[in-house]
């Protein structure tokens, strides 16, 4: 299994500042490395949303001596240091953040950028500089690296750069990527738009670059641009247009809304139809006439342009003679990333929010990286980190640390240490733990990696129907953000999800469960088989009413051969008069009328009276069965978690076990007697569990 840091490296005590981080240091690699790292995520190389030249000056700037005499290096210098080490630094490709900085400049040289310092008359850096060839000296010309130019979706030569790429309100104004703004600071970032060709080659040229730095590793980030602009209130720019044109035009007439009954599609302009019917900007999109269609050509387009980009990396890194790894952040692992996973060896998740008990959440996140390694970082908004910083300054909080830690691994993925991660831009502070902490939870990591998996031998899976569950999370509060930016609107037609409360009810009730993809067949194709579902005892349907034909015939396959189907809520409400029936009224289906049900209609892997405050998993690994063991139990007054003494834990497992052994972090590790209670099933007592336990059967 991988082991992330995010390392972004911010300093602590001031804000985290995109999209450049901080210089490198040749000591910042033995803390890596005593950390147990094989890989970096948001760690370098990301200055090119400001220019190319700045993202050359990161990757083969000189070093002043002063410095030197520090340890500093440049970024190539140091992703050479740390693959030397076998640590592998991810560049990341900020994908919707065009910059520009305030900045004071004398005589071609810049002597202040973002924090002025009066010295010499306000001017400003960025991607406008840049194209117009009016940045520092230091600076190559545009078309040093772009020797043609680059052309737009008009036919016009791009003058500047930074308008040209900007996701557009419904009137046209530029809209802001204001969550890596620091309010303080007199920055602009427009929300870049990957709709637009000029900025998909204007991100090639930042991989190329990267590359030939020596990455080994490329990480997209922000890989749902434009999409995510509805947050906003866009994208309405011409390029968005043109895809949302086009999409209707691919139509069948039967299809096509009631709305546009007579228009002439070749040169439908959506903006200006809507314009022209007295909508402004500061609009809830949800209440724009077309936007069920307009959100699903940008859910197409989303997964396009991210392809493209992903399959650049990779054959460009080949045409150097090297190969890649190409990492996406997914954040919160909703349905319409699922067609991205094919295009990535890691993905990385921000998480919606960061909780102190949430395993539900990593085995979704497993189930949807389709066994790719799953890496996870803290997000700053709407979760716990911000006040778990503030224990751990006090020097509290440990074991609650650990157990967002060892809450990943337990379940199958890797939760990222932190390294002066990022805390928001409203925070005046970075997110960094005690050394001697995150060195000792990460060798522990390093010490169970061959106990960790993201296989595993539950007889329970889930179906994650992505057809069903995408509208849900585009119309939800992450698009929305409250109505800081326009008001918020129900959605009159939206469907059931009972997905996540029943993974959640499965988690808490200490069942174990694999996550399986339904892919909307739209976005790629379907890969499920019903030979696939063989492996489980029972498969859960919550909600699963957007099921495709070929899928509801696997479910039929599966029952045919004495699977058992529970189903919560509707399925199967776009099929055929009858077909959803069939499944139904099987005599191996059970339906359910609450969730609360589920836990009592689903095989028990793991016998244990451990209560709502643990999680349990099973993972296939070479020599056995490894059953990992989280406790949330945290006693806030004793700032500790409550050790569980002499836990009784039957386990099912088709291989024969002949020993165990319990690996837990600070402890030795012990041996312990094994007692086959039936076939198929054994029996362990571990003396003690504190924050988190491995038991390899072996």
């Amino acid at each position: 299994m991988e082991r992330s840091v995010y390392f972004d490296g911010w300093s602590p005590q001031t804000y985290c500042q995109h999209p450049s981080m901080p210089p490198r240091r040749l000591s910042m690699i033995d803390d890596l490395d005593e950390m147990g790292a094989t890989m970096l995520v948001w760690a370098g190389l990301g200055g090119g949303s400001i220019s190319l030249p700045y993202l050359e000056e990161e990757a083969y700037g000189a070093i002043p001596a002063r410095f030197r005499h520090y340890g500093y290096v440049n970024d190539s210098e140091f992703i050479s240091h740390s693959r030397a080490r076998s640590i592998d630094l991810f560049a990341i490709v900020f994908e919707s953040q065009a910059w520009e900085f305030p900045a004071e400049i004398v005589g071609g040289e810049v002597v202040a950028q973002n924090e002025l310092r009066g010295v010499a008359p306000k001017s400003t850096v960025g991607l406008r500089e840049f194209s117009s060839d009016t940045g520092p000296a230091s600076w190559k010309s545009f078309r040093s690296y772009f020797p043609d130019g680059l052309t737009n979706s008009d036919g016009d030569d791009v003058v500047d750069l930074w308008e040209e790429v900007a996701c557009r309100d419904l009137e046209g104004a530029p809209i802001h990527a204001h969550w890596v703004e620091v309010a303080v600071r007199d920055q602009d970032c427009y929300y870049a738009d990957r709709n637009n060709p000029v900025w998909r080659e204007y991100l090639k040229a930042v991989i190329r670059t990267q590359i030939d730095a020596g990455a080994r590793g490329i990480q997209l980030d922000e890989t749902d641009t434009p999409m995510s602009a509805l947050r906003y209130g866009g994208c309405f720019c011409k390029d968005c247009v043109l895809e949302f044109r086009s999409y209707l035009l691919a139509l069948a007439p039967n299809d096509l809304p009631e709305e546009l009954a007579g228009v002439d599609l070749t040169t439908f302009d959506y903006r200006a139809w809507l314009l022209e019917r007295g909508h402004k900007a500061r609009e809830n999109p949800r209440a724009l006439p077309l936007y069920k269609h307009f959100s699903r050509s940008l859910q197409i387009a989303i997964a396009r342009t991210f392809e493209e980009l992903a399959r650049f990396a990779k054959d460009y890194a080949a045409s150097r003679g090297v190969q890649i790894r190409v990492g996406g952040n997914f954040y919160d692992l909703a349905p319409y990333w699922d067609p991205m996973v094919s295009h990535v060896d890691v993905l990385v998740t921000e998480m919606r929010e960061t909780r102190f008990q949430q395993p539900w959440y990593f085995r979704h996140g497993v189930g949807l990286s389709r066994g790719k390694p799953l890496v996870a970082v803290e997000n700053p908004y709407g979760g716990v980190t911000p006040l778990l910083l503030a224990k751990l300054q006090e020097g509290r909080a440990r074991d609650l640390f650990r157990l967002t830690i060892f809450e990943a691994s337990a379940m199958g993925a890797n939760m990222s240490l932190p390294y002066g991660s990022w805390l928001g831009t409203e925070i005046k502070d970075s997110y960094w733990v005690p050394r001697d902490l995150v060195v000792e939870t990460g060798q522990f990591l390093k010490q169970i990696d061959p106990l960790i998996s993201n296989v595993s031998p539950h007889l329970t899976a889930v179906i994650f129907s992505v057809h069903s569950l995408i509208d849900n999370a585009i119309d939800s509060d992450q698009f929305a953000d409250g109505d800081r930016w326009f008001p918020i609107v129900t959605q009159p037609d939206a469907r059931p999800a009972s997905y996540w409360e029943s993974i959640e009810s499965l988690s808490r009730s200490t069942r174990t469960f694999d996550v399986v993809v339904f892919p909307d067949e739209i976005l790629r194709e379907n890969d499920s088989v019903a030979q696939s579902l063989d492996r489980y005892d029972t498969v859960v349907l919550p909600d699963v009413w957007g099921v495709s034909s070929s899928q509801h015939a696997q479910l039929l396959e599966y029952l045919d051969r004495g699977g058992r189907i529970v189903v919560h809520g509707h399925y199967g409400t776009e099929l055929a008069n009858g077909e959803a029936e069939r499944l139904l009224t099987h005599e191996g289906t059970t339906v359910i009328r609450s969730v609360d049900e589920l836990p009592a209609e689903v095989p028990v892997d793991v016998i244990a009276d451990l209560g709502e405050l643990a999680a349990v998993s099973l993972h296939e690994i070479e020599d056995g069965v490894a059953l990992h063991i989280v406790n949330y139990d945290y006693d806030e007054a004793q700032d500790r978690v409550r050790v569980r003494n002499n836990v009784n834990l039957g386990v099912s497992s088709q291989k024969r076990v002949t020993r165990a052994t319990v690996h837990a972090p600070g402890r030795a590790t012990v041996e312990l007697p094994v007692t086959e209670i039936s076939e198929g099933r054994w029996h362990v007592i571990v003396p003690e569990i504190a924050s988190y336990a491995v038991v390899h059967l072996h």
